[in-house]
Parts: C-alpha cells; structure tokens; sequence
C-alpha cells in the first residue's frame, strides 16, 4: 500500500479536526449565504461519508482485474475542481440542526483513527460490496482512499470558505 496516500487522509481529516475545534461555536451553525451548508454540516457530511469506511477497508473482497488506482486522477481532478457544483447523494446529506463541536470533532477523531489502524493491513487492490445506488460502486478500496482523501480535502476548504464568511 502506498503509505503517503493514507497519511495524506489521516492529515486531511486532522485540519477538519482544527478546523472545527478553532472555529467560534457560534458560528459553525451559521448558514454564510444562500445555498450553502454551515461548517458543522460540512463536518457532519464528512462524517457520515467516513463512517463504515473502516470496515469496508477491512472486510475481503475480490481482487480488481485492473490497476488499483486507475481511477484516482479522475477522482482528483473532479473533486479538486473547486468550480464545479456537485449534489451529495442522499444518504450522506447533513442533517438540519444545531451541531456540537466536541460531538463532530469526537466522531471525525473515531473515524481517522479507526481508518489509520485498518490501513496498516488493507488490500486494496479489491473491489468492495456496495449499494447500486452508490456513486462509488466498482471502485478500488485505493480509489476510494484516494476520494477520501480529495473529498476530505474540498470540504476543508468549503469549511475554511464558510467560517471566513461569518
């Protein structure tokens, strides 16, 4: 596995940790502008997206017929398109309500490190199980590394956007 790749993960979900634990309480519930999420929704949106994703790195799968990462440029250069607009699929849409800082940086915290300690042993050279309905459905477990990483990395910058707003 390449080792640079999960700590670019592990460091991307540590600046959502700051990013969260320096901003004002207050603000992080605050809707900045028309269309957008607060930085807590944010938060709770990278959560539930990482949420499951350890045991899917644990849990054996069949072995991709092609390179693990083919896929990966695409995903980079999607996800840090800063300009294009994206929709979430439903089932990571942030809930509409107050959030507490110390729950979201709690449960980003869980999730890196459980994340951080299946990595050591992942193969991620399979193709996990996923719902049809899944955007992400047939990709590698180092694809979906690599979209962790590129995913974490422009809600990071949505959050650093929205805080400077308020």
């Amino acid at each position: 596995m390449d080792k640079n790749i999960a700590a670019e993960l592990d460091k991307a979900m540590k600046e959502t940790i700051l990013l969260i634990s320096y901003a004002n309480e207050d603000n992080i519930n605050k809707i900045p502008f028309k269309g957008s999420w607060t930085a807590a929704q944010t938060a709770r949106h990278l959560v539930k997206a990482g949420n499951g994703m350890a045991e899917m790195f644990s849990t054996e799968a069949p072995k991709a017929n092609r390179a693990a990462d083919e896929k990966a440029a695409e995903l980079k250069g999607i996800l840090l398109d800063f300009d294009l607009k994206m929709e979430s699929p439903g089932f990571i849409v942030p809930e509409e309500k107050q959030y507490s800082k110390d729950e979201l940086i709690t449960e980003t915290d869980r999730i890196r490190k459980e994340i951080t300690e299946v990595l050591k042993t992942a193969r991620l050279d399979e193709i996990p199980e996923t719902e049809d309905d899944n955007p992400l459905k047939g990709y590698t477990k180092l694809e979906l590394l690599y979209f962790a990483v590129y995913h974490t990395q422009r809600h990071n910058r949505q959050i650093t956007n929205i805080l400077n707003a308020l």
